[in-house]
Order: structure tokens, then C-alpha cells, then sequence
């Protein structure tokens, strides 16, 4: 059965009903994979969690298990088993230092620069204009967007909430995707409060105002990750 469309008009925002409102990336962990801290005024960082380290070290380390086990069983009798083995034992390595990568590469909002980059690689603001896969002007980010979607598995299902910009245009550029709402939720709030846009929340169907708007914002605006008031400028729709 589909998913009954939503009321955008409920967002009371122009963009909203240019905007899309699926899921942007299909899927989503079931544990947080992300914190979002700050590092100063003018710069928040995910930070990659735990439970996300834990698992990337679960495919990373199974391959030296597997072969501690079934060659101290005596399973293989032939050269031919052996080089099949080793060839599929490859892949546990090869999906675990992607997930390392993936858990290690900066994910950076930085006022300062004027972008949002997830790279290793910082841009470089005299030279580098225009939006990239993994480099976003800030100024080009109208509002921010949370989007339920429920996942199934072959073991279980959960709810997966993902946090995407929107741009002015109406694109959309994933920013994370867990089943944590609320950390979702608080850290939406305090992006939101650092570039002045506002939150739609497809969830709960409210929006967020922050206190600053981002036509009044600068490097050096007061923005305070403790001072919000999420009860008073959540707005019921």
C-alpha cells in the first residue's frame, strides 16, 4: 500500500511545495550513526558514533576469525577449496575498511568557509564557487527537512528518520539517516538554529523557526546550541 501523500500546505513555506517528500536516501541504520557536536561558534562536526566504529570493526576483523577457525578444523582438503575461501573471506575486509572510511571522513558545517563539506579534503572558498557531490555552500541551503521511512528486513523492521537540506531550487543533499529520532530531531534543531533556515518535520508535520533567519546571519552571529527553545518556536500546523 502507498504511503498516503502529504498535506505540504501544512508547512506554509513556497519551497515546501516545490520540495520533494520521499525519502532522499532510501534505507537507514537502526542504531545512530552520527553526533553532532560543536566544535565553536562558527563550526559543528559529526562525529561518528559507537555502535557505528563497532560495526565497520565487526567486518573488518571477522576474516582473521574465519580462517583461525576452519583452518585449525582441518575443513579444506584440496588447493582449489582454499582459494575459494580466501576469495569470499576478501570481502568481509573490503566492506569493513569502507564502513572505517565512511565512519572517519569529516562531516563539517563551517560558517567560516561557507560550506558543508563530508570529505577530507576542506573546499577552498576563493576558488571553489558552486555546489559538489560532498561540498555545499551554506548559502545556497533554504531549509532543512526530516523525513520518516519505514525499513524491512528479512530479520526485523524500524523506522528510519533521515535529515536533509533543501536548496532553494527545491533539490535535496542527505545529511544523515538513523532510527534515533530524537537525536535527529535536537540535532535538526541546532543546524537549524546555526544557519537561521527552518525545519519542516514530515514526522510530526511541524515546523521549526529559528530565533536568527539566515538573511541576518554572519560568521559572528550569536548563535548558542544551549540557548534554543524548541516548545516555544516549534510551530503546530
Amino acid at each position: 500500500m502507498k504511503p498516503k501523500p502529504l498535506d505540504v500546505s501544512a508547512f506554509d513555506d513556497p519551497l515546501a511545495d516545490k520540495t520533494a517528500w520521499h525519502p532522499q536516501a532510501s534505507g537507514g541504520a537502526n542504531f545512530k550513526t552520527r553526533t553532532l557536536k560543536e566544535v565553536s561558534s562558527s563550526e559543528l562536526h559529526y562525529k561518528g558514533s559507537t555502535a557505528g566504529l563497532l560495526f565497520a570493526l565487526v567486518f573488518t576483523l571477522m576474516p582473521s576469525i574465519f580462517v583461525v577457525f576452519f583452518f585449525s578444523g582441518g575443513f579444506f582438503e584440496t588447493e582449489g577449496e582454499t582459494k575459494y575461501f580466501f576469495l569470499f573471506i576478501l570481502i568481509f575486509p573490503a566492506v569493513g575498511f569502507y564502513l572505517l572510511y565512511m565512519h572517519f571522513r569529516p562531516i563539517v558545517l563551517d560558517k567560516r568557509l561557507g560550506y558543508f563539506y563530508k570529505s577530507f579534503k576542506k573546499p577552498v572558498n576563493s576558488l571553489q564557487r558552486t555546489n559538489t557531490k560532498n561540498h555545499i555552500k551554506l548559502d545556497t541551503i533554504g531549509a532543512l527537512q526530516i523525513i520518516p521511512e519505514y525499513v524491512r528486513s528479512k530479520n526485523s523492521s524500524y523506522t528510519s528518520y533521515e535529515l536533509n537540506f533543501v536548496f532553494e531550487d527545491g533539490d535535496r543533499y542527505n545529511v544523515v539517516d538513523h532510527a534515533k529520532y530524537e537525536a535527529i530531531q535536537k540535532e535538526a534543531i541546532i543546524i537549524s538554529e546555526f544557519l537561521g533556515v527552518p525545519l519542516w518535520d514530515a514526522s510530526t508535520m511541524k515546523t521549526y523557526q529559528p530565533m536568527y533567519k539566515k538573511n541576518t546571519m554572519d560568521t559572528d552571529a550569536p548563535y548558542d546550541s544551549a540557548g534554543y527553545d524548541s516548545t516555544r518556536r516549534y510551530r503546530d500546523m
